[in-house]
C-alpha cells in the first residue's frame, strides 16, 4: 500500500440559532443559506449574518458582497446587505475595511457561496489579537451561570445559546483546551463539552457545549469499528458521531424516568461495516452505560500482478511468493495473484519471493510495493521479474552533463561515478566478453550546455553479464596507445568474427565527410588504418565484384550492420558519390569482407530516387531512395533489413520514411511502411501485432535485432500519431507484423527512471527513457543497451540537450 498523509483541517460548525445574546465573539458557519424567508424560491434574497468580537465604541468595520454592495458596522449583532440577489447567484462577503478605533482584525468565516434562500449565517468574527480564534456553540442552555474557560485561565461567561468565542487568540501550534468552569443554575443543568482541546492551525470553530436539564448519562460501547462514518441517535433527537472503538456518551443527560431508544443512524463505510446495537432501549433511572455497538471484524485480501516472467512453453517457474513470512503461493506465469489468508482491517502485510523462478536463471525478480498496512484490499504489490523492463543502469538523470574520469584506483565496492559527458551520434561495438565499447560523438562541451565538441574518446563499461548490475557495473576511460582515429560524429562501427572493432566514415569538427577505415583490438588497445585511396569520392569498381582499390566515398549517417560472419553491410548516408564534388544523399549499399569492399546495390551518383515495386514483392530494379540518418538490422539468416531516415525536398525540407525494406537474395523487397514521406504512426494496441500498425515516418533512432531475429526500433525524431517531435516509442517487427511493445505514443516525454543503481539495479515495469534522437546503441549479454543522445531527461523540457544515461531492456527471448 502507499503511505497516507492525512490532512487536518479544522471547519467551523453552523451554529444553530436565529436570535443570540452573545458576550465575546460570536462566530457561525454558513452554508448556502438559511432557513428560507417568505416569498418566491427564486428570490430575491437577503445575504446577512452577525459580528461578533467588536470592541465597545468601535467603528470603522466596513463589510462588502461582491465587491460592490457595502456595509458599515457599528456594533455587535445581526447585519443584512442593502441589495438582495435571485437564486442561484454567488454571494462573497469580505472586509473592505478593518475596524480603526480601537484597530482590529476581523475574519470572514463562510462569506461565499449560492443564494438558495436569506442567507443569515455569514459570520464575522474581530479581534484584538492576531492569533486564532477558539470558537464554538452552546445549546440546549435555559439557565444562567455557565462559565467556560480555555486553558485554565480565559473565563468567558455564556448567557444564551448561540456562537460563542474566547477573548485570548492563540498562536499556530498552541494547544487549547475547553471546559466548564462553573454550571448553569435556576434551572440546575449540566454542560457537556465535545471537541474541546486540540492545537490551533488556524480559528477553530468545532467546540461545541451542550448543556441539559438531566443528570443521568446515557451512552456505552463499541468494538470493531474499523470504519469511519458511524452514528448513533436517541428518540430525543440527540446525535453522537463515533469515530473510534472504547466507551461513548451522548451530549444530553437524561431526567430519571425518561425513555430512550438508541438505533444506529449510519453504519460506517472505508471499510464498510454492518455494526449491530444491543441494550439499546429502556428507560433511565441511573446512568445508563450499557450499550453495546459491536462491529464485525474486516478482513482484506493481499495481491497485486506478475510481470515479466519468462515462461517457456511446458514449462514452470517453481517460483514462490510469501506474506508475512509464510501462506506460501505458487507463481504460475504473468498476471494477477492473491494470497489464500486474508488480513484483518489495519494489521500489516509484507510480500516477499521464497522462491526465484528458474525458467530465468541469473535474472531474479523483484518485489515493488511489498509492505504496508491494509485498510482496503491490497492489489498493487507488484512482482516484476524483468522482461519488457527498461531498467537506468548509469549516468545521471539530467541532462548536459560533463564526462567524469576519477584519479586511479578506482573503489569498485561502492557507487563509480565515472561516466562519458552527454554526446549523440557516437559510434559503438559490443566485445567478445559481452563489453560495451563507446567512441564519443557529437558531445557536451565541458562547462558549456548545448555546444558541440569532437573528444572521439574510448570509453569501455563492464558487467552487462550481470543483471543486478551495481558497482560491478561500470564505465572506464580507455585512452589508446599509439595513433588514433581524429574525433567525429556520425560514423558507422561494427565487430568482426575475431573481436576487432572498426571504424568507418563520419564528419569530422571541420565539417570534412570522412571515409577512413580503422580497426581497434582491445586486447592491446590500439588502432589500425585500414589502407583507402586518397580522395573523399568513392572507388565503386564494377557492381557485385571486390577490389583491393574500392572503398565507399566520404560520408556522414549510414546505416551499417555486421553479420555472423562478421562482414560488415552498408548503406547510403550524407556524402560523397563515385564524381561530384557536392555531396548530398546515396543509397549505395557495400559490403566489406576480407579486407575488401564490394560496391552491392544502388547508384553510385548522389539524389537517386527510390523504386518500390510492388509491396511485398522483390525485384531486380527495387531499391530505396537516397537517405541519410536510416538504421539498420541483420536478421538470422544474413539478411539487410533498411527502416526510415532523412531526405530533403525538391524545395530542401525535412521529409522523413518509415518504409522497412529487405535485401535478400540481391534484390530489395519493399515490406512495410508507406511509399511517401512524413507518415504518422499507427499504433494499435500495445503489445498487439496488426497489419495496420506502423511506426511513424523517423530518423536517427535505435535499433537491435533479438535472439530470434526479429527487428526492435527506439525513439528518434519523426512522427507519432498527430505531430512530430523527438519520440521514445519501442517496436517489434515479428511475424510480418509491427507491434508497438512500450513507450509514449506521443512525443517530448520525460524519462521516468525510477531508483538510481547502488548495490544493485532497480528494474520496473514503469521505468522508460526520455524520448530522444542520435543515441547510441548495442545488443549486449541481458538485452538491448542504449546511451545518451539528445532529448528529454527526468524533467520535460524544450528537449534539445545531450544526455548521458544508459539505459537496458530486457526483451522476452
Amino acid at each position: 500500500m502507499k503511505p497516507i498523509i492525512k490532512s487536518l483541517s479544522f471547519a467551523i460548525l453552523a451554529l444553530l440559532t436565529t436570535s443570540a445574546l452573545l458576550v465575546g465573539c460570536n462566530l457561525r458557519k454558513s452554508g448556502s443559506g438559511s432557513n428560507p424567508g417568505p416569498g418566491s424560491s427564486t428570490g430575491p434574497f437577503t445575504i446577512g449574518g452577525t459580528v461578533s468580537g467588536l470592541t465597545s465604541g468601535s467603528n470603522g468595520l466596513v463589510l462588502q458582497d461582491n465587491a460592490t454592495d457595502s456595509l458599515t458596522i457599528s456594533g455587535n449583532g445581526p447585519f443584512t446587505f442593502k441589495t438582495a440577489i435571485v437564486s442561484g447567484l454567488t454571494y462573497n462577503v469580505s472586509i473592505s475595511t478593518p475596524p480603526s478605533s480601537p484597530p482590529q482584525t476581523c475574519t470572514v468565516v463562510n462569506g461565499n457561496g449560492k443564494a438558495s434562500s436569506n442567507v443569515t449565517t455569514v459570520q464575522v468574527a474581530c479581534s484584538t489579537g492576531t492569533g486564532n480564534i477558539i470558537a464554538g456553540q452552546v445549546t440546549g442552555l435555559l439557565g444562567s451561570g455557565l462559565v467556560l474557560q480555555n486553558n485554565g485561565v480565559d473565563n468567558l461567561p455564556v448567557i444564551a445559546n448561540g456562537g460563542f468565542n474566547f477573548a485570548t487568540t492563540i498562536a499556530n501550534g498552541a494547544m487549547y483546551k475547553v471546559t466548564v468552569q462553573s454550571q448553569p443554575t435556576n434551572p440546575s443543568q449540566t454542560c457537556t463539552v465535545a471537541n474541546g482541546s486540540g492545537t490551533a492551525s488556524g480559528n477553530v470553530g468545532t467546540i461545541v457545549v451542550t448543556c441539559s436539564s438531566g443528570t443521568l448519562i446515557l451512552g456505552g460501547s463499541v468494538s470493531g469499528l474499523a470504519g469511519a462514518g458511524l452514528v448513533l441517535g436517541n428518540t430525543n433527537g440527540d446525535t453522537r458521531a463515533i469515530s473510534g472503538n472504547g466507551s461513548f456518551q451522548f451530549a444530553i443527560l437524561l431526567v430519571s424516568g425518561t425513555t430512550y431508544n438508541v438505533t444506529i443512524k449510519s453504519q460506517p463505510t472505508g471499510p464498510a461495516q454492518i455494526c449491530t446495537i444491543a441494550n439499546n432501549t429502556g428507560t433511565a433511572t441511573a446512568d445508563v452505560t450499557n450499550i453495546q455497538i459491536v462491529c464485525p471484524a474486516v478482513f482484506h485480501t493481499v495481491g497485486g500482478q506478475v510481470v515479466g516472467l519468462y515462461l517457456p512453453v511446458g514449462q514452470t517457474s517453481n517460483m514462490v511468493i510469501q506474506n508475512n513470512g509464510g501462506d506460501n503461493l505458487p507463481i504460475t506465469g504473468d498476471g494477477a495473484f492473491t494470497f489464500v489468508t486474508q488480513i484483518a482491517n489495519g494489521g500489516a502485510y509484507d510480500v516477499s519471493i521464497f522462491v526465484q523462478p528458474n525458467s530465468q536463471l541469473g535474472q531474479d525478480c523483484t518485489t515493488w510495493g511489498w509492505n504496508g498496512n491494509a485498510l482496503s484490499n491490497v492489489t498493487d504489490v507488484t512482482i516484476d521479474c524483468g522482461h519488457n523492463d527498461w531498467t537506468w543502469m548509469d549516468g545521471p538523470n539530467t541532462s548536459n552533463q560533463d564526462e567524469h574520469v576519477s584519479t586511479p584506483p578506482v573503489d569498485h565496492t561502492k557507487r563509480d561515478t565515472d561516466a562519458p559527458g552527454g554526446s549523440k551520434y557516437s559510434a559503438s561495438w559490443t566485445d567478445s566478453n559481452g563489453n560495451l565499447w563507446l567512441f564519443t560523438g557529437s558531445s557536451h562541451a565541458v562547462g558549456a550546455a548545448n555546444v558541440q565538441a569532437f573528444f572521439g574518446e574510448m570509453w569501455k563499461y563492464v558487467g552487462t553479464q550481470d543483471y543486478d548490475g551495481g558497482f560491478d557495473s561500470y564505465w572506464t576511460l580507455v585512452p589508446p596507445a599509439g595513433s588514433v582515429p581524429i574525433a567525429r560524429w556520425g560514423a558507422v562501427s561494427w565487430t568482426d568474427a575475431g573481436g576487432n572493432l572498426w571504424l568507418f566514415g563520419g564528419q569530422d569538427a571541420f565539417g570534412n565527410f570522412l571515409n577512413d577505415l580503422w580497426s581497434y583490438n582491445p586486447s592491446n588497445n590500439t588502432w589500425t588504418a585500414a589502407p583507402r585511396g586518397s580522395t573523399v569520392n568513392g572507388v565503386y569498381g564494377t557492381k557485385g565484384t571486390a577490389g583491393p582499390n574500392n572503398f565507399p566515398g566520404g560520408r556522414w549517417g549510414a546505416a551499417a550492420k555486421n553479420d555472423a560472419a562478421g562482414n560488415a553491410w552498408l548503406f547510403g548516408g550524407y556524402g560523397y558519390d563515385a564524381t561530384s564534388a557536392t555531396a548530398g544523399l546515396l543509397n549505395d549499399l557495400w559490403k566489406y569482407s576480407g579486407g575488401q569492399w564490394t560496391w552491392v546495390s544502388g547508384s553510385n551518383s548522389t539524389g537517386p530516387s527510390g523504386v518500390y515495386g510492388q509491396l511485398g514483392t522483390p525485384a531486380p530494379l527495387n531499391v530505396p531512395g537516397g537517405r541519410q540518418a536510416s538504421v539498420s538490422w541483420i536478421d538470422n539468416s544474413g539478411n539487410f533489413w533498411l527502416f526510415g531516415g532523412y531526405d530533403l525536398s525538391p524545395t530542401n525540407q525535412p521529409n522523413a520514411f518509415n518504409d522497412l525494406w529487405e535485401f535478400s537474395g540481391g534484390q530489395w523487397t519493399w515490406v512495410s511502411g508507406a511509399n511517401s514521406v512524413n507518415q504518422t504512426a499507427t499504433f494499435g494496441t500495445q503489445g498487439v501485432a496488426a497489419a495496420t500498425n506502423v511506426p511513424g515516418a523517423r530518423w536517427s533512432a535505435a535499433t537491435w535485432s533479438d535472439s530470434n531475429g526479429n527487428l526492435w526500433l527506439f525513439g528518434g525524431f519523426g512522427y507519432d500519431a498527430t505531430g512530430n517531435g523527438t519520440l521514445g516509442d519501442l517496436w517489434e517487427f515479428k511475424g510480418g507484423q509491427w507491434i508497438w511493445v512500450k513507450g509514449p505514443s506521443s512525443v517530448s516525454q520525460a524519462a521516468v527512471y525510477g531508483i538510481q543503481a547502488n548495490l544493485r539495479v532497480w528494474p520496473h515495469v514503469i521505468n522508460y527513457p526520455g524520448t530522444r534522437w542520435g543515441a547510441t546503441y548495442w545488443t549486449a549479454p541481458n538485452g538491448f543497451w542504449m546511451f545518451g543522445g539528445e532529448g528529454f531527461d527526468s524533467v520535460s523540457g524544450v528537449g534539445d540537450s545531450l544526455l548521458s544515461d544508459l539505459w537496458r531492456y530486457l526483451p522476452f527471448p
